[in-house]
């Protein structure tokens, strides 16, 4: 191939070249780490400083410990295949050139090279990513990844001939291109069933999505015109509560048909041997020939998987690894390789995790999704999309014209971010319609809680100017008081699509909860509990505006907080000052998972808030307040019980509340239940004894 062989440019300078490659690979590495660090808030250092909070012997657990090296092996088995290409490609230079001067001013033109493609690449693809400050250059354009990507790939290919032959690397070029063929032109199957009388079920969440900031809501609300086409033809029930604020709570609720105080699941995160695993809903469709999914693009507090009876899961791995590898993940290699399908093997907590803000792709998600769909068998699938999560990142900067600005960060980026997550809510749309999934459906689109922004507009007026009670009634975040309504009041909505009737746009009055959609399907889909199943605490839906059933017009529902964490309410989270808070409640069990300690469970849940709505009122019990709460939802006022003048049932809703709740530990410690109810009964009786006197006697 070549018949002159300069002296001294054998294995020994290709060997030198590697190892110095690797050499510059580690300290870049550095350097753009130390960079970072500048411009984050914290470090992934402090971080880990603050899980000196949890006990050792849980950091030392096997699945944490393997998540960890196997990302770490990784990272650098990638970085020594690069330096591999980056020295294969300075080879057919070596063979041409013996002085060592310019063969060292060859290699650093060639590994700056494949920097700047890198370093480019992940600039143009992921803009909002800490190390693409090649952003908005000639670099980081189509043009520019064109001419430097071409002259770097007929630099390797040209080391490959050099190497192994023509006739090879035609093949290896061929084969690459093959391959890359088949996994981006694959079409999948338009939705032919068996069965075409069973419908498709889909319940499609979305998380902290704020009814009041939906168009059906307020007219001048523009975020989501997506969203609210959909809600235009569809029954909505606008007076809707989530059991808890908070998702894994919300979507066990849901998915039982159940209170948490009866399904068990009453914190994110919590020991799953206290929880009820098993769906009867799930249980049922799929004895009927459904094929269940669940799928969510962020699980760090969901723990809900196969072992819940899902016959499959789609998302990221769950694990404690989570928080550590999303932190540390901002590499441009790293970041590139993960939109090959490949990486949803190597690096599960990446892929297609919207914790990892700066490079999810909710197309991608959405696409995996309806992948995962059976084409010849019914289908149910709970799908929950969390752009709208903190902390509000994505990997495209928001249209700064999509959101109006008034000081308050959280909320603008909450704003910008609706119209992200209705761009990818109408994406999945589509391709649920495009596929034909859509010609004999029911979809439920649904929010596991809404947001506290500590808006003016949230915050509950004292009914009585006289009481100077210094009571929080507003609250950042969700689950962290239950007297912010916007945490707790969240879209239900209803659609169902051809064949048949399809379902008639209405807003649906009544008080409702995020735990009636599964009797409803129980009663539409013709499914029955076993006799060892529990009874569902929800209702079934009513198909009319205004229904005359009394369940409706006369129910209550109820709604709990998670436990209280100061770190969390509060406009900014710190995940040192989270982590240093809670740390300590949590272990990290062999396989990787971090749950709540089982022996400090019960005891949390006496911190817990606790509340009742009935018709427009809410009566809460506080933990840290001696008094008892009465909110009008109507009047946006609120006053304690006993400075409340009013016609509001609040001791039928104050039993009701004590009955629903008696069973748990710490309940009530104050006893308010016994002395609330025992001073009406008091005024009662002295009602009745005044208008004794007030009626004269008859001879």
């Amino acid at each position: 191939m070549y018949a002159i062989k300069p002296e001294n440019s054998g294995e020994v300078s290709m060997q030198r070249t590697f190892w110095r490659t690797n050499a510059l690979m580690l300290l870049s590495l550095i350097l753009l780490y130390n960079f970072r660090q500048l411009l984050q808030y914290y470090s992934s250092f402090s971080i880990a400083t603050a899980m000196i909070h949890v006990n050792q012997t849980h950091l030392l657990s096997q699945g944490l410990l393997i998540d960890l090296a196997q990302f770490g092996l990784l990272i650098l088995l990638l970085h020594l295949i690069w330096s591999l290409i980056i020295t294969l490609s300075c080879r057919p230079w070596f063979y041409l050139i013996r002085h060592e001067g310019i063969r060292t001013q060859i290699w650093l033109i060639i590994s700056l090279s494949h920097f700047t493609l890198v370093f480019a690449t992940n600039a143009y693809l992921f803009p909002t990513s800490l190390l693409g400050f090649l952003r908005d250059t000639p670099l980081a354009s189509p043009l520019g990844l064109t001419v430097l990507g071409g002259l770097i790939t007929t630099q390797f290919l040209w080391s490959l001939y050099h190497l192994i032959g023509r006739n090879a690397t035609l093949g290896l070029v061929m084969v690459t291109l093959s391959i890359s063929y088949i996994s981006t032109s694959k079409v999948d199957e338009t939705y032919d069933p068996i069965d075409k009388t069973s419908p498709n079920v889909f319940i499609i969440g979305i998380d902290a999505l704020r009814p009041d900031h939906l168009g059906y809501r307020n007219r001048d609300n523009h975020f989501t015109p997506n969203i609210d086409k959909f809600l235009s033809e569809a029954s909505i029930f606008d007076e809707t509560y989530t059991p808890q604020a908070r998702t894994y709570v919300a979507w066990m609720s849901l998915l039982s048909g159940q209170y948490p105080i009866k399904n068990g699941a009453r914190f994110n995160l919590a020991p799953p041997e206290l929880v009820q695993t098993e769906f009867p809903l799930i249980r049922e469709l799929k004895q009927q020939g459904y094929m269940t999914t669940y799928a969510m693009d962020e699980r760090r507090f969901n723990q809900i998987d196969e072992e819940y009876g899902f016959d499959q899961v789609v998302g990221p791995k769950i694990g404690a690894a989570d928080a550590i590898i999303t932190n540390i993940a901002d590499i441009p290699l790293i970041n590139l390789f993960i939109k090959l399908p490949l990486s949803e093997i190597l690096f599960p907590y990446l892929y297609m995790n919207r914790a990892y803000g700066k490079a999810y792709d909710p197309i991608l998600f959405n696409q995996t999704v309806s992948s995962s769909l059976s084409t010849n068998k019914p289908n149910f699938l709970a799908v929950h999309f969390c752009q709208l999560h903190w902390p509000y990142t994505s990997k495209d900067f928001i249209d700064m014209d999509s959101a109006k600005w008034k000081g308050n960060y959280n909320h603008f980026m909450y704003q910008a971010l609706l119209s992200k997550v209705d761009e990818q809510f109408h994406h999945f749309m589509d391709e649920l319609m495009n596929r034909g999934f859509l010609e004999n459906a029911i979809v439920y689109l649904v929010s596991d809680h809404g947001e506290g922004f500590m808006l003016e507009q949230d915050t509950l007026a004292n009914h009585n100017i006289n009481d100077s009670s210094n009571l929080n009634v507003n609250a950042w975040g969700h689950g962290t008081n239950i007297l912010s309504q916007e945490q707790s009041n969240v879209l239900m909505a209803y659609r169902k699509f051809p064949q048949g009737s399809p379902s008639k746009p209405q807003m649906v009055s009544g008080i409702f909860s995020l735990i009636d959609i599964a009797p409803s399907l129980f009663s539409e889909l013709n499914l029955s509990l076993e006799r060892s199943d529990k009874a569902f605490d929800g209702i079934v839906l009513p198909k009319e505006r205004r229904s005359k059933i009394t369940d409706i017009t006369e129910r209550e529902v109820f709604v709990e907080s998670s436990r209280p964490v100061k770190s969390i309410n509060a406009s900014f989270i710190d995940d040192r000052k989270v982590l240093s808070e809670t740390a300590s409640k949590y272990e990290v069990r062999e396989n990787g998972r971090i749950v709540m300690l089982p022996q400090l469970h019960n005891e949390l849940i006496g911190e817990k808030q606790r509340s009742i709505y009935y018709k427009h009122w809410q009566l809460a019990m506080l933990p840290d307040y001696e008094e008892l709460i009465l909110v009008d939802t109507k009047m946006k006022t609120w006053s304690s019980i006993t400075n409340y003048q009013g016609s509001a049932p609040w001791v039928k809703m104050l039993t009701r509340l004590c009955e629903h709740y008696r069973d748990d530990q710490g309940f009530d410690k104050t006893g308010q239940c016994q002395n609330a109810i025992t001073e009406s009964q008091s005024m009662q009786d002295n009602n009745i004894t005044n208008l004794n006197r007030e009626v004269p006697s008859h001879p």
